[in-house]
């Protein structure tokens, strides 16, 4: 069955509408469609650019399902768009074999009266901003291990806390993949993150000319062009801590690589990062 959810741009809120309270029904434009470019020429007609042009998605939200009238559920759904703004937000799609992602902003919705079978149903539609994408986490930190060669315990085998600084990613779509990072807790100087090939010669870098301390957040995001830094519940611009000799954001281009970074065992924060791998889905 397929299922439908929205998130703000930073996942701290979402609106699930697959309940009683709103259900989605009917959708369309979940697919691709693009827009091609020809030159005339006197050896003929050739195709000389493919640019996406997305059909927006439409659904049919039923809001009274529970058994209420509907108006506050409705509402309900209105208030979350409107904290969404203007900006870009997430629609997730599960259609029961694989999770995925678009970036869309509000184009219309409907407002209407009960049908005289008492349905309270409305049009949504939204406007799509990308390609679908799957989201890939990873984070280094120091973890809890164990391990051994055999099934055997101490002093045959290992325990206790490890830091992997080097992680596999791919990409195997045509555009390079955005990778928001976030920093936070008590790391060291000189904070470092790094693409390399699977040779280790490196891509890209980001490089930070400061250090991170418990209760501070540092989040590079590359899908707005932003680079903030959060303490004490107060958010500022955080540009000026990067490295203008190294890039101020990393993309995963298509292919096989690892992205590491230069924590040691004696940083006590994380690193995480979210990749966002665009499908042809």
């Amino acid at each position: 069955m397929r299922k439908f959810f929205l998130h703000n741009s930073s996942r701290t809120k979402s609106f699930d509408l697959n309940t009683a309270k709103a259900f989605a029904t009917e959708p369309s434009g979940l697919g691709n469609s693009f827009s091609t470019e020809y030159k005339e020429s006197d050896k003929g007609k050739h195709l000389v650019n493919v640019k996406p042009n997305f059909d927006p998605i439409t659904l049919k939200i039923y809001f009274n399902a529970d058994g209420t009238d509907g108006y506050a559920n409705y509402k309900g759904l209105m208030l979350f768009l409107e904290e969404c703004g203007k900006s870009p937000f997430l629609f997730e799609y599960n259609d029961g074999v694989t999770d995925k992602y678009c970036d869309v902003i509000l184009k219309s919705s409907g407002k209407s009266e009960k049908d005289s079978d008492g349905v309270f149903c409305e049009p949504f539609t939204f406007e799509r901003q990308s390609y679908w994408y799957e989201r890939l986490e990873g984070t280094f930190e120091l973890e809890n291990t164990s391990s051994s060669r055999f099934p055997l315990g101490f002093p045959f085998g290992f325990s206790g806390r490890v830091l992997k600084t080097k992680k596999y990613v791919s990409n195997p779509f045509h555009i390079a993949s955005p990778i928001t990072i976030t920093i936070s807790g008590q790391i060291r100087d000189n904070i470092r993150i790094y693409i390399a090939t699977l040779d280790d010669k490196i891509v890209s870098e980001i490089k930070l000319s400061t250090n991170c301390e418990v209760g501070k957040v540092i989040v590079i995001e590359p899908n707005t062009k932003k680079i903030t830094i959060t303490e004490n519940g107060v958010e500022s611009n955080g540009y000026g801590l990067i490295d203008k000799t190294k890039q101020s954001f990393l993309y995963l281009p298509k292919g096989d690589y690892y992205i590491s970074s230069d924590m040691t065992g004696e940083d006590k924060g994380k690193i995480t990062f979210t990749i966002k791998r665009y499908l042809l889905d």
